[in-house]
């Protein structure tokens, strides 16, 4: 089917050749109705688009095919006419009016304006990750400007004390000390050493660097955590005593909560001796226990009230839960000394479990004062049992050689009659060494006694402990051959 015929209608008035006139809006289109002469011009009402091509979408421009040409006035619009297989270019004269629907998608301008915007995005981003990465290389900077200046204090003094230390400083050396960045032996030892020697400027630096190494929270390695237990305990302020007691407590390794304890037992008071106890009643680390068990007894040691410890040990001793913590309690009772802790000790070297005993001797060997040892030398010279008279034996030579002020007499009465009760090779060899390290005529006469005895090492041993002995008293004495024969 042929396309129709395109008319010219009869203009109004005259019109120059239709090649050099303007496009004029047209006429309302009125079907199968002729165009009136003169009639005014009307805006135009919409022209019936022709239907879509196949596969084309409503409410969109096909730039992929010319529009179909507008109908002229005069001419009836024909419905769903179909498209001119070979269609030419049009003139200007004959180019139809743009149809824009209602539609706002666009396919080209929509997939234009989203890459604007996605780069828009991406520089933006780009521009404030660079802003982050500038400012954190010149936080950076700073940080490592302040520490090498940190450093270089210790460095270029040694002996220096007291260094002032602010809060962002000591954060500073903090932060260094815990980083795994290769880094030299001597670098990483200044850094402890500048914090050793820190001095807090408005900042309690105790609390700060005890707060720090005792939060598990804050990840380093157990070997770093210990070097700064270890600062702390150098700088020996009880202010650090609440952090390390509660790693103690809580830490889920025994070799960093070990070096708490250890930091805290030249620290420690009575009053954290409940805490201590907790400690041993629930850790189920052996070594954690034995140091809570010492911190106990520097505490006992130095304590003014050991009779209100005792009865604080007494509780956790008839509360205890496991035959560990029990025995640990029966042992701390001997710091305290005391009467109720004599009777307890007492009944416990009857027990049938060797192990209590061991540990009532052990509490003997550790008692408060001189008051037991009469008891544990008794305790020795009746067992049978091989094992426990050995064991009271080192116990009664432990607590000999403990730095205890005693007189002259006590000391000399209390040295023979534990030789008397020496009667291995291994035990004589101990009396003769603990004995050359005292210069008093008794003491001569003790080693003496063993530069007869049957076994070879033994009187060995003696024969060199009073060559050692007597040019020991020549030193200490230069003067006594003169002294004498006055």
């Amino acid at each position: 089917m042929s396309a129709p015929q395109l008319t010219t209608p009869t203009p109004a008035a005259p019109t120059e050749p239709a090649s050099a006139t303007p496009v004029q809006p047209a006429t309302p289109v009125q079907p199968a109705t002729p165009v009136q002469p003169a009639t005014p011009a009307q805006p135009a009402t919409p022209a019936q688009h022709a239907a879509p091509a196949p596969g084309a979408k409503p409410g969109h421009i096909n730039f992929g095919a010319n529009p179909a040409p507008a109908t002229p006035a005069g001419e009836a619009v024909p419905l769903a006419a179909p498209a001119d297989p070979n269609p030419t270019v049009a003139t200007a004269a004959d180019a139809p009016s743009t149809f824009i629907s209602g539609s706002t998608e666009t396919t080209k301008g929509g997939g234009s304006n989203a890459a604007k915007i996605t780069i828009a995005v991406v520089l933006l981003a780009a521009i404030v990750f660079t802003g982050i990465f500038v400012i954190a290389k010149s936080g950076q900077n700073k940080r490592t400007k302040i520490l090498n200046g940190l450093l270089a204090q210790v460095k270029e003094d040694s002996s220096a004390r007291n260094l002032p230390t602010t809060e962002e400083e000591a954060n500073i050396l903090l932060g260094a000390g815990i980083s795994l960045k290769s880094m030299k032996k001597e670098q990483r030892e200044a850094i402890y050493q500048r914090l050793l020697i820190a001095e807090g400027s408005g900042v309690n630096l105790d609390t700060l660097i005890a707060g720090y190494a005792g939060n598990e929270d804050n990840q380093m390695t157990p070997d770093i955590r210990i070097k700064f237990f270890q600062v702390i305990q150098g700088r020996k302020s009880p202010d650090a005593l609440p952090f390390l007691i509660k790693h103690a407590r809580n830490s889920s390794r025994p070799d960093t909560a070990s070096a708490a304890l250890k930091a805290v037992r030249k620290l420690a008071n009575d009053s954290n001796v409940s805490d201590l106890l907790s400690i041993i009643q629930f850790n189920e680390s052996s070594t954690v226990r034995q140091e809570a068990k010492l911190v106990v007894m520097e505490i006992s040691e130095r304590s003014t009230s050991r009779d209100e410890l005792a009865s604080s040990i007494k509780s956790a001793y008839d509360n205890a839960t496991n035959d560990n913590s029990k025995v640990t309690f029966l042992e701390l009772l001997g710091s305290t000394g005391g009467d109720t802790a004599a009777g307890i000790v007492t009944e416990a070297l009857k027990s049938e479990a060797k192990k209590t005993r061991i540990a009532a001797l052990a509490a003997l060997g550790s008692w408060a004062d001189d008051s037991q040892f009469d008891a544990l030398l008794d305790y020795m010279a009746e067992e049978e049992d091989d094992t426990l008279r050995r064991q009271a034996f080192a116990q009664a030579f432990q607590f000999l050689n403990k730095d205890r002020k005693r007189g002259a007499l006590a000391l000399e009465d209390m040295w023979k009659n534990l030789a008397q009760e020496a009667s291995t090779k291994s035990e004589k060899k101990q009396i003769v060494n603990g004995l050359a390290k005292i210069v008093e005529d008794w003491a001569f006469a003790v080693v003496e006694f063993f530069l007869e005895d049957e076994n070879d090492e033994v009187s060995f041993r003696a024969e060199k402990a009073l060559d050692y002995m007597n040019e020991k008293r020549n030193r200490l004495k230069p003067n006594r051959d003169e002294d004498d024969g006055e």
